[in-house]
């Protein structure tokens, strides 16, 4: 008789466990999400967090069936005149902006075909409309075949997952001469399918997040593996040569932002942060050989799955001039989250992802171009950093030359029988006019600086710009008004409009509807400083901006509100204010901030000399102590003390007025060091996974229902408390 799989016995292990605690209910609804009873995994009509999971799977479910074969992309087959063209659908016109502007792909002519496939790093975001890597590789290879002789079809599409498999395949329609498949920075980890939930049990069980990640590797080295015999099956059938291109990753200047260890074994959270305190004053200090020490203390401890370590590691590796071990430890830190849906992931090829592919194109007779090696050629063997990728994975145009260079060797090699070497085709003339490199290295700036990243790469990205072209100085000051003045419902304010007539077709694209208004407080700081430089002072208008419109000598200020909470780099507790669409990334959709490290931090606008009244309703999480202090700091400086515990309070808090600056202003609430549940967490974790729920891996320190800042010369009648007693605390 054949034994059942091991990994069985800690799922029935936990079934049974379930049935007595909690009854039939849930038990059947496991049972059937996992699809031991058979039935629909995703019927959840009355769950609408379940449903955008099940959505978000099925979206990049490769075992679904292929997509209508008449479609490819947004475009459908027609006959005209005895021809097959593909035409754009209009029904799918929410859509057209992720793709090329091509209204039409003719018949197949004389030309050579070439047709490029890809994510928004192949649709050349940031540049596109205006420069492409299709274009560029167009231009690359005109010379070689005759202008009239080659056409490149653009087929890249910005958020473009999984589904590329699909594209790929219907491609073979346009009669492609060679196809280049240029992906993988998508491809991270999927919701787990029915098949997949005993492999996560039984990780989570056994070694905690640390198995998880292992298993989210392995889903997501599957997925690639997947997409990679059906789409090179599908093309050596057919006899048409494929390329397919690695990505790199900006490991030299991108960093996730630092997250707290997720829950580990019994007593190692609390171990962990004070190793973390211990390795960053160690690094302050200079102190290279302990703070190294203690970095790989926190790393054996959190077994990689978060990138505080490996970032101070890297750190010390750099400042000792090991590149080998610089380059280890940042490519290890681009990894640590992979296991992570709690997050809103940023793009990224992961080890697994480039090695799988390495490996899976190599059984067909396919090139590959492995932007990881030609890109360490072409850099002499340094990191790759905003020389050549703009942000985490989106190239420069310098980037876009190296690898359309590479690409267009592999053309020429299955095309030509000829041997061009890669450099030998990159030229600076193959480039878009410096007006359009400066508007896209300025909008480098905003995007780079709206991910958390450090002031030195948006201050570099403004200085870069203003030296390319002065009209990004007019750009930059209605920029810096745009976001501080409120926002103009239904109109287009002033600033925008100057936007609009100032810059290209980028300007429209990815800033007046795509811009957040935030707070900015490194943008901005970046923005005038690099203006200063070039001769423009813009700091007293920004502070006077900031004064007129934001102060709280004029009226309550909600430190909670996204504008103001978004200045401080903790993106995970900012995570509760985004938009619907991306709220899905956060456990379980709280309706008040919940704080992920000992320390939480808020900005207001102050004037110097004027006091302020904050008022703040918060409590401890479960398990909570019957009562701990949270500490205060006004600017670092140490104010008042409050003893909260798990129920609600509301405290009024006066801050004296010589305290206070002109201008921003930081609050540091400090909390207790909880008991860390962790058995109690990673199996509630483990539960809402298989609920196919976003679970909670991380500890939560305090939670904030209401923070505001107003006039403190000003008495109201009324403070908001989520009680009815109300707790005061004075500063004198």
């Amino acid at each position: 008789m054949e034994r059942p799989p091991e990994s069985l016995k800690s799922f029935a292990n936990h079934m049974a466990t379930l049935a007595q605690s909690e009854g039939a209910a849930p038990l059947i609804r496991l049972l059937q999400l996992s699809g031991f009873l058979g039935g629909s995994s995703n019927n959840h009509a009355g769950n609408s967090a379940i449903n955008d999971i099940t959505a978000l799977a099925e979206a990049n479910d490769l075992r679904m069936p292929p997509a209508n074969p008449e479609h490819i992309g947004i475009w459908e087959r027609k006959i005209e005149n005895g021809k097959t063209c593909f035409v754009r659908r209009l029904e799918m016109m929410h859509e057209w902006h992720f793709w090329a502007n091509l209204g039409r792909i003719e018949a197949k002519g004389t030309k050579r075909r070439v047709v490029l496939i890809g994510e928004s790093v192949a649709r050349g975001y940031l540049y596109d409309p205006e420069f492409t890597p299709a274009l560029a590789l167009e231009m690359m290879l005109k010379p070689q075949f005759g202008e009239d002789e080659i056409e490149v079809i653009d087929l890249a599409r910005t958020n473009l997952g999984y589904l590329v498999r699909d594209i790929a395949i219907g491609a073979l329609q346009l009669e492609p001469d060679l196809v280049i498949i240029f992906a993988g920075n998508n491809w991270g980890l999927n919701f787990p399918g029915p098949a997949e939930i005993v492999e996560i049990n039984e990780a989570l069980s056994k070694d905690g997040i640390a198995g998880l990640k292992r298993a989210s590797e392995a889903q997501i080295a599957r997925n690639a593996r997947r997409i990679v015999r059906d789409v090179a099956s599908a093309y050596e059938g057919q006899g048409v040569p494929l390329v397919w291109m690695i990505p790199e990753f900006n490991l030299g200047d991108w960093r996730d932002p630092v997250t707290n260890a997720p829950h580990l074994g019994e007593g190692l959270n609390r171990e962990w942060l004070i190793l973390l305190e211990e390795a960053q004053s160690a690094l302050r200090e200079g102190e290279l050989r302990r703070a190294r020490e203690l970095a790989q203390r926190m790393v054996e401890i959190d077994q990689g799955v978060c990138v505080a370590g490996l970032y101070i590691l890297a750190e010390c590796s750099q400042r000792s001039q090991d590149l080998d071990g610089e380059r280890k430890y940042l490519e290890l830190a681009r990894d640590a989250m992979s296991w992570d849906l709690s997050r809103m992931p940023v793009p990224r090829a992961h080890s697994v992802t480039q090695m799988t592919l390495r490996e899976e194109v190599s059984k067909y007779r396919n090139q590959i171009v492995d932007l990881p090696v030609i890109f360490k050629e072409y850099l002499n063997g340094e990191i790759p950093g905003r020389r050549l990728i703009i942000d985490y994975c989106h190239l420069t145009t310098e980037g876009i030359q190296v690898a359309m260079g590479a690409a267009a060797t592999c053309v020429l090699r299955a095309l030509k029988g000829v041997e061009v070497p890669w450099y030998a085709l990159v030229s600076d003339h193959i480039a878009p006019p410096r007006e359009i490199e400066a508007e896209a290295l300025f909008l480098a700036a905003i995007h780079n600086a709206h991910w958390f990243q450090s002031y030195d790469l948006a201050r570099h990205y403004c200085s870069r710009a203003l030296s390319l072209s002065p009209h990004v100085a007019d750009l930059m000051l209605n920029y810096m008004e745009l976001q501080t003045r409120p926002l103009v419902p239904d109109l287009m304010s002033g600033s925008e409009e100057h936007i609009s007539r100032l810059g290209s077709s980028l300007m429209h694209q990815y800033l007046l509807t795509k811009n957040e208004k935030r707070l900015d407080k490194v943008l901005l700081d970046a923005i005038v400083d690099a203006l200063a430089a070039v001769g423009i002072q813009a700091r007293e208008q920004l502070d006077r901006l900031r004064r007129e419109e934001h102060s709280v000598t004029l009226s309550e200020r909600n430190l909670l509100d996204y504008y103001y909470c978004s200045a401080v780099n903790q993106p995970q507790e900012l995570a509760w204010l985004l938009e619907p669409a991306h709220r899905k990334y956060q456990p379980n959709n709280p309706a008040y901030y919940r704080a992920y490290w000992p320390e939480s931090r808020f900005i207001f606008v102050g004037e110097a000399g004027c006091p302020v009244r904050l008022c703040l309703a918060c409590r401890l999480p479960p398990p909570a102590p019957l009562t701990a202090s949270v500490f205060i700091e006004l600017n670092e400086q140490p104010l008042v003390e409050m003893f909260i515990n798990g129920e609600w309070s509301a405290w009024e808090i006066r801050l004296p007025g010589e305290g206070v600056h002109d201008g921003l202003n930081e609050i540091s609430v400090r909390w207790p060091i909880p008991e860390f549940p962790s058995s109690k967490a990673l199996e509630k974790a483990r539960s809402n996974l298989f609920e196919r729920e976003l679970a909670e891996f991380y500890p939560i320190f305090g939670e904030i229902h209401s923070f505001t800042a107003s006039d403190g010369r000003k008495l109201l009648s009324s403070v908001p408390a989520v009680q009815p007693e109300l707790l005061t605390a004075e500063v004198s």
